[in-house]
């Protein structure tokens, strides 16, 4: 009797594999070490397999930013969408920056260094950056502030964001959560509802048991 042995086919590699990888490369040495050999040889592939996927690597990095906009960019703007009172819609943004499933904080960050280098990248961030305001603004007067105010603290809001994403530093998060009522106050002009912030403190205190590298950093 003849045994046939079959060898183990090698998985055909697709574009969403060469986006991962290139991913990665961009999150973890910048923009310049996305580059097709590079890439090729990290994930085991050919040159040939690159041009399959993708006409060139413009190409490729324009479905980097295609990836930004769909991890961050649209669940930022979905919680302030759904939000049901302004206290939500606050802090379910806050949230937001602080839980990898829902936002990616190393592709942010590596995105606005690439802006940084590239005049066009640049120009793409800050018409997303402008989306993101005007979403922020719209929950604002959603709940009742003027349509000035709700920019001003729109900006006020989402300038902090970013700006604590750039710097870092290093901060516990139970020390931000404590002082969650009077960063509330001070981005709204309003008190906190209790409920509201012990409902949301209790979902932070699950979830960074399940996340322990995660509990101690992120914006709030």
């Amino acid at each position: 009797m003849e045994i046939l042995t079959e060898t183990a086919s090698k998985p055909r590699l697709g574009r969403v594999d060469w986006l991962r990888a290139a991913m990665l490369c961009l999150m973890e040495d910048g923009i310049d070490a996305v580059q097709i050999t590079r890439l090729a040889t990290s994930i085991g592939a050919s040159r040939g397999s690159f041009y399959w996927h993708f006409k060139s690597r413009q190409e490729l990095l324009d479905g980097l930013l295609d990836e930004w906009f769909a991890v961050n960019g649209k669940r930022i703007k979905q919680v302030l969408e759904h939000a049901g009172s302004l206290d939500r819609g606050v802090l379910s943004f806050f949230a937001v920056w602080t839980n990898p499933d829902n936002f990616n904080s190393p592709l942010e960050q590596a995105v606005r260094d690439w802006a940084r280098l590239d005049r066009r990248v640049l120009k793409v961030v800050r018409e997303e950056d402008a989306n993101r305001i005007t979403a922020i603004a719209a929950l604002f007067e959603r709940f009742d502030y003027l349509p000035q105010e709700a920019v001003v603290r729109a900006r006020v809001l989402y300038f902090a964001q970013v700006g604590y994403l750039a710097m870092n530093p290093e901060e516990a998060m139970e020390e931000r959560m404590s002082m969650l009522e009077d960063y509330y106050f001070a981005f709204t002009g309003k008190v906190l509802d209790a409920r509201v912030g012990s409902s949301f403190r209790s979902d932070w205190v699950a979830f960074s048991k399940i996340n322990p590298s995660e509990g101690g950093s992120g914006a709030t």
